[in-house]
């Protein structure tokens, strides 16, 4: 049995880490769909289950963005304000990022940027056919419906036989 765990928030990892290390026991693969990896580290995976940053599937800003946004402008500062003024230096730099370059950046990245939704598609296709869907958490009750809800899903073939299940707690 192939199970994709989509932990986006990764607030219940050790009871993910624990359903995942009792999958790969049973003989299936188990992948867990993160938005940080960093936050996994307190909570290691048991050997044989596939930890996927969701980050790996975004496009990164491209060198015609960074250059003149970013690099240029940084350069043009350590080479005016040297030494002592690199205070001042930081002050600028971080004025200009912020009022200017972090803007500007947002208007182009619908060029270079993929859409959420496409990024969360690719990366569930990139595990394969997951025969399960577990939403391990809050953050990510919102991007599961996204993505079952997605008409593009049933034309690759996973959407059709995919159960979903949730994490939850039990009101007593």
């Amino acid at each position: 049995m192939n199970v994709l765990f989509l932990a986006l928030g990764g607030t219940r990892r050790p009871a993910v880490a624990a359903e995942a290390g009792r999958i790969v026991a049973d003989g299936g693969t188990a992948t867990v769909l993160v938005r940080k990896a960093a936050s996994w580290e307190k909570d290691p995976l048991p050997s044989g289950v596939k930890l996927v940053e969701l980050s790996t599937y975004q496009r990164d800003r491209p060198w015609w963005v960074r250059l003149p946004l970013y690099r240029v402008p940084r350069l043009l500062l350590r080479v005016c304000l040297p030494g002592p003024l690199s205070g001042t230096r930081e002050r600028v730099d971080n004025a200009y990022r912020r009022r200017v370059a972090r803007p500007i950046d947002r208007r182009l990245a619908r060029f270079y940027r993929r859409d959420p939704a496409e990024v969360l598609r690719r990366a569930v296709l990139a595990v394969g056919s997951p025969d399960l869907l577990v939403v391990a958490d809050v953050q990510s009750f919102a991007p599961a419906s996204g993505l079952l809800a997605g008409t593009a899903r049933t034309s690759e073939g996973w959407g059709k036989d995919l159960d979903v299940a949730f994490y939850g707690r039990l009101a007593v």
